[in-house]
């Protein structure tokens, strides 16, 4: 029973060691970007690329020890975080902004906000086969979803302007609104009634 116990013992103790320096690994592979540095509240993104977004006050842009240049392109250009990969696998990156106002995708680009953003305005716009998965607490939203792009958004809103081509690809239910707007289908029915009154 003792030879038994202590084998566990040592058992657990192992897979506790190599979990934390697994752990301390994973924190030594990430590298910070210098450049740009701060001041950016729009991120566009393209390519095979993931994007990890998190709010914080100590902004930056991280990525693996692996990261090619050469392939994936990180730059900034007035208030806005261009990121492009042509990689053949998909490159993961961190990004740490204080006051995120913009996210666009295209591609095949993944957005994923890592905490929930509390922002006064935020506009996401996705296109080709860009996804995203945002929880915000905004003030006013904006979300523009085409063609087979896709968005997953939750969080709590004052005033919500939604258009999508495909309203399959995007799902809303975990987002609270006190007002949603939707141009499109009001345009839509704005067609249907005049065409209904021509008819008459």
């Amino acid at each position: 029973m003792k030879t038994l116990t202590k084998t566990l013992f040592a058992t657990v103790l192992a897979v506790v060691l190599l979990a934390s320096s697994s752990v301390k690994a994973l924190a030594v592979n990430t590298i910070q970007l210098a450049v740009p540095a701060t001041g950016f509240n729009k991120i566009w993104v393209s390519g095979n690329v993931k994007v990890f977004l998190t709010q914080s006050d100590k902004e930056g842009v991280f990525v693996e020890e692996d990261f090619n240049p050469a392939f994936t392109s990180v730059m900034g250009k007035g208030n806005t975080l261009y990121i492009n990969s042509t990689e053949i696998g998909c490159v993961v990156i961190r990004v740490s902004v204080k006051d995120l106002q913009r996210i666009e995708a295209a591609g095949n680009a993944q957005v994923v906000t890592s905490n929930k953003f509390d922002v006064k305005c935020l506009q996401v716009i996705l296109s080709q086969s860009a996804s995203a998965k945002v929880n915000a607490i905004a003030g006013s939203l904006y979300t523009n979803v085409r063609e087979d792009a896709r968005l997953k958004m939750s969080g709590v809103t004052d005033q919500h302007t939604a258009v999508a081509t495909n309203a399959k690809n995007v799902q809303l239910d975990g987002l609270l609104s006190l007002s949603t707007k939707r141009p499109q289908a009001d345009m839509e029915l704005g067609l249907v009634a005049a065409q209904l009154t021509a008819i008459k």
